[in-house]
């Protein structure tokens, strides 16, 4: 196998890579989006990984089929504007890890309106206390100061017996832990995305000069 087609196959390899990290990180944004109601900072977080994902794969095709046609031109201008892609990429993914705790808090929020339709139809609340074995909004205090007992969810396997089954912990916090969780997870793909993307230029850069030497090779 020539340099070439050696360094071809490895740009094609890692753009899979790239592609597939670029379809989870839009899945999660778009998971966010349609699944929650969202406020202007939970909204812009969402739509920064749905970018992320979005860009690096429309720019990766173009480099494959940059690599596909063995186009200088195309290639060097891949690699340009790769390195601008990567540049805002970079800018997006330090403010979502600069502010973690911030957009967690934000995309916590949906949990409020949750409580609120609690104090009006009891039971709202059940989904969040059975997924994330808590209880109230910031805790049992809650539903007392609402002149309410708190309900079966509220206690460890469902067993209101005992006073020691009461769960002490609010959802609020759970949810916003769940939260901070799933994008220090996905913060991390972003970064590893940018750092396969600077790997795809380099390489993009040696073959560029393969494909030069070897259009030069054939006029002799």
């Amino acid at each position: 196998m020539s340099s070439t087609s050696a360094l071809k196959v490895f740009v094609y390899a890692l753009d899979i890579v790239c592609a597939l990290l670029a379809l989870v990180l839009i899945s999660f944004g778009i998971y966010v989006v349609v699944s929650y109601d969202l406020n202007e900072i939970g909204g812009l977080s969402a739509y920064a990984f749905i970018y992320l994902g979005a860009v690096a794969l429309v720019i990766l095709l173009w480099g494959y089929l940059s690599a596909w046609k063995e186009s200088v031109c195309c290639t060097v201008t891949f690699v340009v504007f790769l390195w601008l892609i990567i540049a805002t990429q970079f800018a997006v993914v330090f403010l979502l890890i600069h502010n973690e705790s911030s957009v967690a808090s934000n995309l916590a929020n949906p949990i409020e309106a949750t409580w609120e339709e609690e104090l009006n139809s009891p039971g709202a609340m059940s989904i969040y206390q059975n997924w994330f074995q808590c209880c109230g909004r910031g805790s049992p205090q809650d539903y007392i100061v609402n002149e309410r007992l708190p309900p079966e969810t509220c206690f460890r396997n469902h067993d209101k017996s005992k006073a020691e089954n009461l769960i002490p912990n609010g959802c609020r916090k759970e949810f916003e832990n769940y939260w901070l969780q799933l994008l220090q997870i996905f913060n991390i793909l972003g970064c590893v995305l940018i750092g396969i993307e600077l790997l795809i230029s380099v390489i993009s850069i040696r073959l560029c000069n393969s494909i030069r030497n070897d259009q030069r090779r054939s006029y002799f």
